[in-house]
């Protein structure tokens, strides 16, 4: 089955939507949500700093930050086992990390292997949850659920931006 597309029109009403969605959401209550979730202040400082940035799409001026981190949030409250896995995944990799001497070699190898398989793991377990998964588990199983992750996070967020690329102007506001 091919996706659908998103014509031009249908493309600026969903930045419009999301505009409106971002206007009605202050950047120091995003911030205290990213605080209360657990997110590390340094981490969530960061995300603050996205939240300002902003982009001209024909002549509008989009809150293109502050809508990324809305729908940030929104895609880990839809998929929390995903979001847990990858922390987990995170977490484990730093402590590994941390390990003297071996900790410095193993790092780059560590970090986004551990991100990678927390997020599969917490993907299935959404999945199994929704009645979704198969039992079965071999590398087309866990390269199809990358695929899934991904495709899930960018689907609305890339075919929007597609639909308007024409109209963006390039530099920083």
């Amino acid at each position: 089955m091919k996706p659908k597309t998103l014509t031009r029109p249908q493309a600026a009403l969903e930045l419009a939507l999301w505009q409106a969605e971002a206007d009605s959401v202050s950047s120091s209550v995003l911030y205290v949500w990213l605080r209360e979730c657990g997110m590390p202040s340094e981490i969530a400082i960061r995300l603050k700093d996205l939240i300002d940035v902003t982009k001209r799409i024909g002549d509008k001026i989009v809150s293109l930050g502050r809508v990324i981190v809305i729908k940030l949030i929104e895609f880990v409250q839809q998929h929390p086992n995903l979001a847990v896995g990858m922390a987990l995944g995170a977490v484990i990799s730093s402590l590994i990390a941390a390990i003297p001497f071996l900790g410095p070699i193993l790092a780059p190898i560590a970090i986004p292997l551990g991100i990678t398989v927390g997020a599969i793991a917490g993907h299935r377990m959404d999945k199994a949850a929704g009645g979704k998964m198969s039992s079965e588990v071999g590398v087309i199983q866990i390269t199809q659920d990358v695929i899934e992750i991904a495709r899930e996070f960018f689907k609305l967020f890339i075919e929007t931006l597609l639909a308007l690329s024409g109209e963006f102007k390039f530099g920083v506001l």
